[in-house]
This record gives structure tokens, sequence and C-alpha cells, in this order.
């Protein structure tokens, strides 16, 4: 199964495509005024069986535009609860800090670049678990 999943947001967008046991095979931040040519993108891409989205910050707008652009594929709204903390340890894990950075607590560390990409993958994380 492929999920497309969404962390909506005022400014940026995380995307993840999400496969079999977990896996990433897709992500990326898109700045919110080109959301629906990237979704668009996603879609034809990846041919998702399901599309998540936050229920979050402007997730009525975004899940608005994602029905629209969905072409029957269902449309699930998801739990956002501490998806920003959370996404954030998972970018960490996924790019460990190197060097000097090592000494300082990830908790006192912020990610050099945006990283709602990885709350986009906590989102389908979170759909998995509850579907088992």
């Amino acid at each position: 199964m492929i999920l497309l999943a969404v962390d909506p947001g005022k400014e940026k967008c995380g995307l993840a495509v999400i496969g079999d046991n977990k896996a990433i095979l897709d992500q990326a931040v898109v700045p919110t005024s080109s959301f629906e040519i990237k979704l668009a993108e996603k879609i034809n891409q990846w041919n998702p069986e399901i599309i998540l989205v936050g229920d979050g910050t402007c997730s009525k707008n975004i899940k608005t535009k994602t029905l629209a652009l969905s072409k029957g594929i269902s449309v699930i709204s998801v739990d956002e609860r501490n998806s920003t903390y959370l996404a954030r340890k998972l970018y960490f894990k996924h790019h460990p800090p190197k060097g000097i950075w090592k000494l300082i607590p990830l908790g006192l560390q912020v990610p050099p670049v945006p990283y709602d990409d990885f709350a986009a993958v906590l989102l389908a994380y979170r759909y998995l678990e509850k579907e088992n």
C-alpha cells in the first residue's frame, strides 16, 4: 500500500510518500502557494491508495484542495498533535548531528532545514499504527 501524507501549514507543507513496512519513498517541503502543483505531481507519480492530511494548522483549506485533486482517492484526516516535536526527533534520527554538534543535546538543537516532510511521515506512521 502506498500512502501520501500531507502536513499542512500556513507558509509551507510537508509531503511524504510511504510504502510497505513504513518505507519512506519520497519527501518534500513545498511552499503552500505551490502545494496544489506539487500534490498533483506526487499523485501522478506514486498513485497512492490513500491521502492523509493532518488536522492542525490550515488543514481545512489544504484538505479542500486535496479533495479537489484526489481523483477519487480516499482523503483521511489524521491527528497532528505533537507532530512538530516528534518530527524534529525523526529528522535527527535520519540526519544525526556531526562534529561538535554531537556534544549538544538534541533537545537544544533545531534542524538546519525545514522538516515538515518528517511531520508528514509521522502522520502516515500514526495512521498505519491505528489501522493495525
